[in-house]
């Protein structure tokens, strides 16, 4: 089974981030796979192939770790087109000041790597993918992107999730493994 962790986002944070890949969408640009909206999440962790039978110990660290943690508070988003140059990603940036969700990453890393697997080295970016680029976009829309103004501040998040992963031809399809409440 494939898997990532993930933050879930509010829902009024939710729905204005759909609003906002629908007004994108009426540009009319081809060559994005947009995320759905059921699917828009904080990214935390991808984890890739799991055996089934690591399920329990991941959900046992995953619940040790953010059932210790408050709500965790984000600012600054900011839509950005992700390399700049050759862009692959359209995604909100977020900050956090928070300090232990980056110990509690660093911890559920180095668990991951003790069970086999081979967690992502990048550092954390926390991130909220938009849509996926497959081709050059125009000018006028990279334009857009970079001056639309979002409509949403600083939020809180209180909910974190071990999804498993589909890939399907129309986009994937994510099913709830394990959920926490924090």
């Amino acid at each position: 089974m494939r898997t990532f962790f993930a933050l879930d986002l509010p829902e009024d944070v939710r729905r204005n981030i759909s609003l906002l890949i629908e007004n994108l969408q009426n540009s009319n640009v081809r060559g994005i796979n947009w995320v759905a909206p059921e699917n828009l999440h904080i990214t935390f962790q991808f984890i890739g192939d799991t055996q089934l039978h690591d399920i329990p110990e991941i959900g046992d660290l995953l619940e040790k770790e953010f059932l210790a943690l408050d709500k965790i508070s984000f600012s600054n988003p900011k839509l950005e087109i992700i390399p700049p140059r050759e862009p692959r990603i359209i995604w909100i940036s977020l900050q956090t000041e928070h300090k232990n969700i980056f110990k509690a990453a660093r911890q559920f890393k180095n668990k991951l790597l003790e069970m086999g697997y081979e967690p992502d080295k990048k550092s954390l970016r926390f991130h909220i993918t938009l849509g996926r680029i497959k081709k050059r976009l125009p000018d006028f829309f990279i334009q857009k992107i970079l001056t639309t103004e979002l409509k949403i501040m600083g939020f809180k998040v209180s909910e974190a999730t071990l999804y498993e992963s589909f890939l399907r031809p129309q986009g994937p399809v994510y099913e709830k493994v394990l959920n926490y409440k924090f």
